[in-house]
């Protein structure tokens, strides 16, 4: 259906307007991405649950490729999140990119970005689901790469998009072994039969494991985490879309889109669960060290992105969907007020940040509430969706549980020692006095906003929208220890923030430089090797272009032998038969007297030979 259609396209044909006329527009372009994402939200909340549309693209033999967009209860809460978040951060960089020569650049990128994350997330074959993927991955290397010029800009661009790569390769591997099992794309064809018992366990187990590949590049989960920490030289509101609520959350939104892949692969379910609880422990500890604003919210994005991936590997799916749309609102939020703050001050660097609550209150307030909410604090949203996931693995015995409290008292840790090295203290860079413009403070307070209120409303009068079955939820006792975990967390936050001192000592950051080591290496022994290959395939070349020259050669050679050679002396030979043909065709005059004479001649001839040979 046409509405359906225009979601992902509205985004990309603001995108193409962007660029073509942005010069010509006040805002560079900027009000169309935000028109049209709009519109996209708008269409979200008319088209019916259960819509499709879905056309063969290529067929042959038993197999059928599919391409179509299906707004399922899953597709549509989550597309609903991407574009309410996208249209505050679109609407937050028009003040943001406020009169930059290069804006229609970036929003031709920003609605590429999104129009491509949309079709994603509402692809209902697997074939388009890569195709989505694939152009995300390339608007990401564009805009975390726009400033170009900025020092470890284009390092960092290329960092995540090959970083992001290497998991794409499980992903294409796994949907092509999807194919052969099935003889289809389409995504509820491979789940009805996953469940139906149709293909082989072995071939679901592999399947799961390499689509898991790619949700883990995607996610920035371990090994691939070191990508996203260095990603943050990008503009601020690529930060917030990018790395809150849209790309890095496209692996755990996989995981959920294929749920019935996974709960039928255990092996594929432990190793979610495995890599998940590692990367939300480490990269949470990395971010209480960090000593860089936005890259502490990207660690930190890291760690809560593992953490819905512990809750997909117990099986919690509905409370690892919660959390991503509460993520989704409490990180842009974050990223959005630490914006404010660089765009004041003109550093990220926590020493150098301090009192800025009363120079931006409503930076302050922002992040404040967002803070509060990512630590569990009721009744704000984080407190919701941290009770699921606590729900959830308390059915799993204490130590599942222990780790989620684990998590929450570090992320009240890390975001409590991030807000109060930023707007707290004494203020000890007194760059910048210009005023923040009105958009960005709008879309700031309207992701504060749904960060204050979005878990309260998912919890109750719109649950229904979430997708999958309700979990029971958490023991009071359980649920007090949550809370007193990020209360406690706050507090060591707090008390060792000021100065941006380490909140838990030195040594976590000397896990990011572990990390950092060990993915660097991979790629500079790969260089090196490169560099190897370069004198032996120039080598190979040259003898490559010897051999073929001896071989010309040789063939002009021989075609000289057999023009002076063969071709004259075969023409000789003709020449010399066609001369004895005529003078034996002289010889068939048709007279029958001359016959009879010669007949005559040549046994006069013979009788007179032979009395010679007789004769005594």
């Amino acid at each position: 259906m046409t509405a359906l259609l225009a979601i992902p396209l509205l985004p990309l044909l603001a995108a193409v307007t962007a660029l073509a006329a942005g010069r010509r527009l006040p805002w560079g372009g900027g009000e169309l991405v935000v028109a049209g994402v709009a519109l996209s939200l708008v269409a979200l909340a008319l088209v019916p649950t259960g819509a499709t549309m879905t056309v063969s693209w290529f067929e042959s033999g038993d197999y059928r490729l599919t391409v179509g967009l299906a707004a399922t209860p899953l597709t549509r809460f989550v597309a609903m999140v991407v574009a309410g978040v996208a249209v505050c951060v679109a609407t937050y960089g028009v003040g943001y990119m406020g009169g930059r020569p290069d804006r229609p650049r970036f929003f031709a990128e920003l609605g590429l970005f999104v129009g491509a994350m949309l079709a994603l997330v509402l692809a209902n074959s697997l074939a388009l689901l890569f195709a989505a993927w694939e152009m995300v991955g390339l608007a990401s290397f564009l805009l975390i790469g726009f400033e170009h010029a900025a020092p470890g800009a284009a390092g960092a661009a290329s960092k995540a998009f090959l970083m992001t790569r290497a998991g794409d390769v499980g992903l294409l591997l796994g949907w092509l072994l999807a194919l052969a099992a099935t003889g289809t794309t389409d995504v509820d064809a491979l789940a009805g039969a996953v469940e139906a018992g149709r293909v082989a366990p072995g071939a679901v187990t592999a399947m799961a494991l390499l689509m898991l590949a790619g949700a883990l590049g995607k996610s920035a989960q371990l090994p691939f985490s070191a990508w996203l920490p260095d990603a943050m030289v990008g503009p601020t509101p690529v930060s917030a879309l990018l790395h809150s609520a849209t790309m890095v959350a496209a692996g755990v939104f996989l995981v959920l889109r294929l749920d019935a892949v996974f709960a039928a692969a255990p092996l594929a379910m432990a190793a979610l669960f495995w890599v998940g609880a590692v990367t939300a422990v480490f990269a949470a500890l990395v971010a209480t060290a960090e000593a860089d604003l936005k890259r502490v919210l990207a660690w930190s994005t890291c760690s809560q992105l593992g953490e819905m991936m512990v809750a997909l590997g117990l099986g919690g799916a509905r409370a690892a969907a919660f959390h991503l749309a509460v993520h989704a609102a409490f990180k842009s939020t974050l990223f959005l007020a630490a914006g404010i703050v660089q765009e004041r001050a003109g550093t990220r660097a926590l020493d150098r940040l301090g009192g800025f609550l009363r120079a931006l209150p409503l930076a302050g307030a922002a992040f404040l509430v967002a803070a509060l909410a990512l630590a569990g604090v009721p009744p704000l949203s984080g407190f919701w969706s941290e009770e699921g996931i606590l729900a959830v693995a308390s059915q799993h015995g204490p130590g599942a549980g222990a780790l989620v409290v684990l998590l929450v008292l570090l992320g009240g840790t890390y975001i409590g020692r991030a807000g109060t090295a930023a707007f707290l203290g004494r203020r000890r860079d007194r760059a910048g006095t210009g005023k923040t413009a009105w958009t960005m403070r709008a879309g700031t307070l309207a992701l504060a906003l749904a960060a204050a209120v979005l878990g309260w409303l998912l919890a109750g009068s719109l649950g229904a929208l979430l997708p999958f079955e309700a979990d029971p939820g958490a023991e009071v006792s359980l649920r007090n220890l949550g809370i007193a975990a990020g209360l406690l967390g706050l507090g060591i936050g707090v008390a060792r923030g000021r100065g941006g001192s380490p909140a838990l000592g030195p040594w976590p950051a000397r896990l990011a430089a572990g990390l950092s080591a060990a993915t660097a290496a991979p790629a500079r022994w790969t260089t090196q090797l490169a560099r190897r290959l370069g004198p032996l395939e120039d080598a190979l070349d040259a003898a490559a272009r010897r051999v073929a020259g001896w071989t010309w050669g040789a063939g002009e050679a021989a075609g000289r032998i057999e023009v002076r050679g063969f071709a004259r002396l075969g023409d000789g030979l003709a020449a010399w038969l066609a001369a004895g043909g005529e003078r034996l065709r002289a010889l068939q005059a048709g007279r029958l007297y001359l016959y009879t004479l010669g007949l005559f001649a040549w046994a006069t001839a013979a009788l007179a030979a032979g009395a010679l040979l007789l004769w005594p």
